[in-house]
This record gives structure tokens, sequence and C-alpha cells, in this order.
């Protein structure tokens, strides 16, 4: 089965220092290679706060 991850900070500041992004998306590959899942694509949202999910363009493009 195909599937895609969502990985994503809340602030710039995380996203410039890189929190936890690189945990998350070894984590996704991981758990895909554990249930036989082909990952073909990992979405990274950097940077935006939750309160406006409506409006995350990341989220539109998933």
């Amino acid at each position: 089965m195909n599937v895609v991850g969502y990985i994503r900070v809340s602030t710039q500041g995380q996203a410039r220092d890189g929190y936890s992004l690189k945990y998350q998306e070894e984590e996704i590959k991981a758990y895909c290679k554990e249930q036989g899942l082909n990952l073909i694509h990992i979405f990274r949202d950097e940077g935006n706060s939750g309160a406006r999910l409506n409006e995350d363009e990341v989220l539109i493009e998933v």
C-alpha cells in the first residue's frame, strides 16, 4: 500500500533548529518498514501554528 507521511513543527525557531523533524521522519520510515507500507512522500510543515489548520497549504496538498 502506498502511503504519505506528515511531519510538522509549530514555530519558526523549532523549524530553524530542526527540532524533532528528523526524529519524526525516522519514526515514520521505521513504522512504514515494519508494516510493509510503501512510503512515497513525506510532507514537511515547518513553523506553522496548528491554530490555522484550515489555511495550511501543506495540509491542503495532503
